[in-house]
């Protein structure tokens, strides 16, 4: 960027000039650059073919080349005989995109090419045209006339974009950026070639000074570009660039304003939907139960549940335990009773002398008797007869009886602590049952749910409340504003140092050519930097839009020739010098006024360099006459030009 002007918007945004040339490029802000003289655009050949369809029957094969600066014409003495396609075919080949050609013709169309130069540099766009869609390449001849393919395209839309990059480029011009859009929803558009060759072509109603479009101020950035007043794109990409962040800063404001009221109107519609709940809820009786109560409830289920559980689980050992002693105190006592039993019929049969077998009665013999009392074998059995047998019978007797005392003991305070714990736990039991009960009550109670649900909405809406209670933030202020303001304030100030008499001596030029081409009563002309011409026509004040078509054609031709001139003549304009004028006898009333026009473009363009106009007009022999047969190229009677 331009070091003194980037340094003193950086400054005035307190940014360093790297981040300050970072954020304007983001922002689409370029400073002004050195311009070159305008570089010339010159139709060399226009030719196209294909087949007519319908009623219209028959090949179609234009071709028209050799052509050069100055002022050509494609004309027949009758309307609709072509002369109007040949304009719109080389004005869609120009573009990448078409203007006004028929759709039943581009049907027709099956190939078309068009060769021209910027400057001295050779071009060819060359494309088959198959079911409407354009299919081919633009080329770069060199000298040798070999070609350069610079770009290819298989659609309308990579032939509008493969064009606009290369006319853009080429003739050194910058796209218009403006803000469109309805009211908060404006964005940022950019407008290219299709736009800018408006200023190229002169054809309609001339409502227009440059161009055909209003919108935006289309006819205003023309100018600035195609006369290349100094710093004017900055001014226009720093102006948009402003109105975007103007909109943004608004936007954000309307929506911390709204969000401000719309937090006013929550308050109080809360404050109101509160009040209301709090009076809901003091109407409930106390004793109907609350969420604190529910939860004492639920706390003494949570607090009885495992005391119940562990009694039970005690009670369940201790019946185990009184069981088990039980057993145990009854086998002893079995054991004792056995013992007793077993001890007095010992000493009872002991002291008996058998006289037979108690089995068989044979009678025992006085023999056995001796020798039971000899040997110690009994009588009976023989077996020997152990005298110590009941010594120790007494001692294992008080052994058992002790044994049994002790378990019949324990298994009595064993029942006992069972009986204790049973009665704990039916206790402990019954105690967690009617707290369980009384929590399933509360908890089942439409009543209570009513006071919950009241509670919870009183909640609810104070915690809305609080939240609200914020202060709204004010908007906040953009990052780039500062900067963009400064860019734009800077870029003003150079491009009115910059402009001088620019505007003075296009206004003397622009005066000049228009009484030149037949407005002999024009005195004088205000072109201003939006593009409105003030008029004073005989000694009245006037206007472009409220003279006559035919005066309005004449100034719009006057006004491109003067920026071509200017620009010539300054070294900074960017005008092409290619002018396209579709039926300008449509704009005369006679074909004398329609000569002496033709005879002052001949003149202008003889007088200016790299002037370039091509006109189609139904008015064949008067063009013809004026021009010259190698100068046009015409369909004669009921011919088509194709």
């Amino acid at each position: 960027m331009n070091g003194s002007w980037l340094e003193t918007v950086a400054a005035k945004a307190e940014m360093r000039p790297a981040e300050a040339e970072f954020a304007l490029r983001k922002r689409g802000i370029v400073a002004d650059r050195p311009l070159r003289p305008a570089r010339t655009l010159t139709v060399r050949r226009i030719a196209f073919r294909g087949e007519k369809r319908g009623t219209a029957q028959g090949p179609i094969d234009f071709d028209w080349s050799d052509l050069t600066a100055g002022v050509w014409a494609v004309t027949s003495q009758r309307n609709l005989r072509g002369k109007s396609t040949v304009l719109e075919v080389l004005l869609w080949a120009l573009r990448g995109t078409p203007k006004g050609l028929q759709d039943d013709v581009r049907r027709w169309l099956s190939w078309v090419c068009v060769e021209f130069k910027v400057d001295d540099q050779g071009y060819v766009i060359d494309f088959s045209v198959e079911e409407r869609v354009p299919r081919g390449s633009l080329v770069r001849l060199r000298a040798s006339g070999e070609p350069d393919e610079l770009d290819r395209f298989m659609s309308d839309e990579g032939f509008e974009v493969a064009m606009a990059r290369f006319m853009m480029q080429t003739l050194d011009l910058d796209p218009i950026t403006a803000m469109q859009g309805k009211e908060d929803e404006r964005q940022v558009v950019e407008h290219g070639w299709a736009a800018l060759s408006g200023g190229l072509y002169f054809g309609g109603d001339h409502k227009q000074l440059l161009g055909d479009v209003q919108m935006a101020g289309l006819p205003a950035r023309m100018l600035q570009m195609y006369i290349g007043m100094p710093w004017a794109t900055t001014v226009m990409q720093a102006g948009t660039a402003k109105r975007e962040l103007d909109q943004e800063t608004e936007k954000a404001s309307k929506a911390a304003t709204a969000a401000a009221k719309d937090a006013q109107t929550a308050r109080t519609r809360i404050e109101g939907e509160l009040e209301k709940a709090k009076k809901t809820l003091a109407g409930f009786a106390q004793e109907t139960g609350t969420a604190a109560e529910l939860e004492r409830f639920a706390g003494e289920v949570a607090r009885l549940s495992p005391i119940a559980l562990d009694l039970m689980q005690r009670h369940a050992g201790a019946e185990a335990d009184a069981t088990e002693f039980e057993r145990l105190a009854t086998v002893d006592e079995r054991a004792v009773r056995d013992l007793r039993e077993n001890i007095v019929a010992t000493q009872f049969f002991n002291g008996l002398q058998p006289v037979c077998c108690p089995r068989c009665e044979t009678r025992v013999s006085s023999e056995r008797l001796k020798l039971e009392s000899k040997d110690l074998n009994c009588s009976l059995c023989a077996e020997d007869i152990p005298i110590n047998e009941m010594e120790g019978a007494s001692d294992e007797l008080d052994a058992v009886d002790q044994r049994f005392a002790a378990a019949k003991a324990a298994a009595t305070r064993a029942r006992v602590a069972a009986k204790s714990l049973a009665e704990k736990s039916k206790a402990s039991n019954a105690e967690f049952e009617k707290a369980r009960q009384a929590l399933a009550k509360a908890a089942s109670s439409a009543t209570f749910e009513q006071r919950r649900k009241a509670e919870l909405e009183v909640a609810r809406l104070e915690g809305a409340l609080k939240e609200r209670q914020t202060v709204a933030k004010p908007a906040t202020v953009l990052p780039d504003v500062a900067l963009v303001n400064a860019a734009l304030a800077e870029a003003k100030k150079a491009y009115d140092a910059g402009r001088g008499d620019i505007l003075d001596r296009l206004n003397t030029e622009i005066l000049a050519l228009a009484r030149q081409l037949g407005v002999p009563m024009l005195e004088e002309v205000n072109l201003n930097t939006n593009a409105s011409l003030r008029l004073t026509k005989g000694g009245e004040p006037t206007t472009f839009s409220a003279v006559t078509a035919g005066e309005r054609l004449r100034l719009r031709i006057a006004t491109a020739v003067a920026l071509l001139r200017v620009g010539q003549e300054r070294g900074l304009g960017r005008h092409p010098g290619l002018l396209i004028v579709d039926s300008p006898a449509a704009e005369e009333v006679s074909p004398d006024d329609l000569t002496a026009v033709l005879s002052e473009l001949q003149t202008i363009a003889k007088q200016t360099k790299g002037l370039q106009i091509i006109i189609g007009s139904a008015n064949a022999r008067a063009i013809v006459a004026q021009l010259g047969e190698q100068w046009c190229r015409s369909a004669m009677g009921d011919d088509y030009l194709w």
